[in-house]
């Protein structure tokens, strides 16, 4: 491994690579050396635009010795092929969320990990950021007593044509693996336990539009204690992407809960907002923070880890195994039938 910078490659030419690089940008002491994807064309446009030194296919990159990790931002469906190949050629990986698309397709990637001693984990950005830090102090400290409700929706209107794969049950589309995960991992960030109860109701085809899909789908999670989550994902409704915590002492509110800078706390004569932004290093580029798990992806390297110790793979697997369950409740498979 080199004592130097990280050398990356992106391996996958996604949407969110236009979020993810600014973070990237962030971190001093990792370097972007070349960019694949499925046509040389695509994968040439994303080099000249975020300055990636060379453009190459997935083969010729997993070939490259001197690459040691890959970034993988492709649609759903694409993560697991691109992994298992990755971490089979010796890369270390981190693959955007969900890691795949039902819990026995992560089973092959924890396997394949194991065997190649490589680093693997999803990239639930959320746990990372400074205010996540805060908001565990918080509960551990018990300043609004024991959680006994947790509220949280991350929802959004799209049209079919604006991102299509959202809507095509072929690509696993849906608004639960695609922002109801988000709801998932923050319960599990705040009960620290798997529920022993979980339902739920989705709406598919609500305006016509003939959509195989979650358009929107709300589901409760009971925890051992009585504790719930109650949560909701919409990718044909727009709602306040806000969490709320409700103890027994008290309330905490989190806006943008998916990317958290600041929360309202309330208990007793307290009443406060904490703020941690996302810090900026680099005139004209906003990092929206995903500059922190970069970063802890690559301690984890440095200290010759094959798991995160915050991104557990247990945690994804729990995570993806609840979104098997509904999305089995709701009649959703993949491959659609």
């Amino acid at each position: 491994m080199s004592e130097g910078k990280i050398r990356w490659g992106l391996l996958g030419a996604g949407r969110i690579l236009d979020r993810w690089m600014k973070g990237a940008r962030q971190v001093e002491d990792m370097e972007i050396v070349a960019v694949a994807s499925r046509t040389e064309e695509t994968a040439g446009r994303v080099a000249e635009k975020f300055g990636v030194p060379e453009a190459i296919s997935y083969e010729s990159l997993l070939s490259r010795e001197d690459i040691e990790a890959v970034y993988v931002p492709v649609p759903h469906v694409g993560h697991k092929d691109l992994a298992i190949r990755a971490m089979k050629a010796g890369k270390h990986v981190l693959v955007e969320k969900p890691a795949t698309v039902t819990s026995e397709d992560f089973d092959e990637l924890t396997a394949c990990a194991r065997e190649h001693h490589v680093f693997l984990m999803e990239a639930v950005w959320t746990r990372f950021f400074p205010l996540a830090e805060v908001l565990h102090s918080c509960l551990d400290e018990g300043v609004i007593g024991q959680v006994r409700l947790m509220q949280s929706s991350f929802s959004f209107r799209s049209e079919p044509e604006q991102v299509p794969r959202l809507f095509d049950p072929n690509l696993a589309g849906g608004a639960l693996l695609d922002t109801g995960v988000y709801n998932l991992h923050f319960a599990d960030m705040i009960f620290g336990k798997e529920p022993v109860r979980m339902t739920g109701l989705a709406s598919m085809d609500t305006d016509s539009l003939h959509l195989q899909v979650d358009e929107q789908g709300s589901y409760i999670a009971q925890y051992d204690q009585g504790e719930l989550a109650v949560m909701t994902s919409a990718v044909r409704t727009d709602m306040p992407d806000t969490a709320f915590l409700y103890g027994t002492k008290g309330s905490i509110e989190i806006p943008t809960f998916w990317k958290p800078s600041r929360m309202h706390v309330i208990a007793g004569d307290r009443d406060e907002w904490i703020e941690r932004p996302v810090s900026q290093k680099i005139a004209g580029v906003e990092d929206e923070g995903y500059q922190y798990e970069i970063r802890h992806v690559q301690e984890c390297i440095r200290k010759g880890l094959t798991e995160s110790p915050v991104m557990t793979w247990e945690k994804s697997r729990s995570v993806l195994a609840l979104c098997d369950r509904l999305r089995g409740d709701w009649g959703l498979k993949y491959p659609f039938e």
